[in-house]
C-alpha cells in the first residue's frame, strides 16, 4: 500500500538535503566526535551520502548501510561526483549482518526513531555485535514536542524547467502508549502541470524516555551511557544524542 524511500522521496531528499548540508549542526557535531577516534566507522541509515561524503573527504574511514536501494544508488552517483569511494551495504538495519566490525557506529539526525519500537532490543543487539571492544554507538533520538495531529505542510521543489515534486506531509496521529507519531507523506512528480507519478509513504517515528533508553542500552551490554541535548548547545530540547560505549573485556 505504501512506498518507503522510493524514487521520488530520494529525488526530494537530494534536493532538500544535498551532500554537505548540515541539519542543525549535525555534520560539525559528528565530525568533532569522530575526528580523533581510531578505527573504521559505520553510518547506519546513510541515505544519499549527505554526511558520509564530507567525512570521506576529511579522511575518515567510514562505510554506509541503508535499506533503500534507491538512496544507495544516488549515494554512489554522489560519491563519483565528489571523487570518493567506500563500502555501501543494502540491508535492513533490523537484520544487520556484515562481515566486519567497527570502532564507531553512528545514526545521526533521528534515523534511529524510524526503527519499530517492538524490535528495538533485537536491533541494539545486532548493532552491539558489530562494534569492536571499546567501540562507541553514537545516535540521535527525537521527542515529539511540537507534534499536532492534522497539521499539513505543502511544498514544491523544481527538478527541471517543466518538472518538479509536490510534497505534502500530513501529521496523522500520536500514540502515547506505543510512543510513536505517524505522518502521511505524498510525493507527486509534476511535468507541465500534470501528475506523472505518485508515491505515498506512511512515515512513523518512535520515541523513548531518557532513562528508558539508557536501561535498554545497558541491558544489551553497553557500559558507559551518556547524552547531550541539541548537539551540546541545548537549544533544541527535542534532539538528544546518546553515546554508548562497549566495554573492553
Amino acid at each position: 500500500m505504501f512506498k518507503e524511500y522510493g524514487e521520488l522521496s530520494t529525488k526530494l531528499y537530494e534536493i532538500t538535503k544535498p551532500v554537505g548540508y548540515s541539519m542543525g549542526g549535525d555534520i560539525e557535531y559528528y565530525y568533532e566526535k569522530l575526528k580523533n577516534r581510531q578505527g573504521p566507522v559505520l553510518e547506519a541509515g546513510v541515505g544519499t551520502g549527505r554526511m558520509l561524503i564530507p567525512f570521506l573527504k576529511e579522511g575518515i574511514t567510514i562505510d554506509g548501510v541503508d535499506i533503500s536501494a534507491e538512496m544507495l544508488e544516488q549515494c554512489k552517483v554522489n560519491m563519483r561526483e565528489h571523487q570518493v569511494n567506500t563500502n555501501l551495504f543494502n540491508q535492513d538495519l533490523l537484520q544487520l549482518d556484515l562481515k566486519q566490525t567497527y570502532q564507531t557506529i553512528i545514526i545521526p539526525t533521528g534515523s534511529f526513531c524510524l526503527l519499530p519500537g517492538n524490535h528495538i532490543n533485537a536491533f541494539l543487539q545486532r548493532l552491539y555485535n558489530h562494534l569492536k571492544e571499546g567501540g562507541q554507538f553514537i545516535f540521535d533520538t527525537l521527542l515529539p514536542i511540537d507534534f499536532h495531529a492534522g497539521d499539513m505542510d505543502i511544498s514544491t521543489h523544481s527538478l527541471t524547467e517543466d518538472s518538479g515534486i509536490l510534497f505534502t506531509s500530513t501529521s496523522e496521529a500520536i500514540d502515547w502508549l506505543e510512543q510513536k507519531v505517524s505522518y502521511i507523506h505524498k510525493y507527486e512528480l509534476l511535468r507541465k502541470g500534470a501528475i506523472e507519478k505518485t508515491e505515498i509513504s506512511h512515515f512513523i517515528l518512535y520515541w523513548y524516555g531518557l532513562k528508558e533508553l539508557e536501561l535498554l542500552l545497558k541491558n544489551i551490554g553497553f557500559g558507559t551511557v551518556s547524552y547531550e541535548i541539541g548537539y551540546g548547545q541545548e537549544n533544541d530540547p527535542s534532539l538528544i544524542t546518546f553515546i554508548a560505549s562497549k566495554e573492553r573485556h
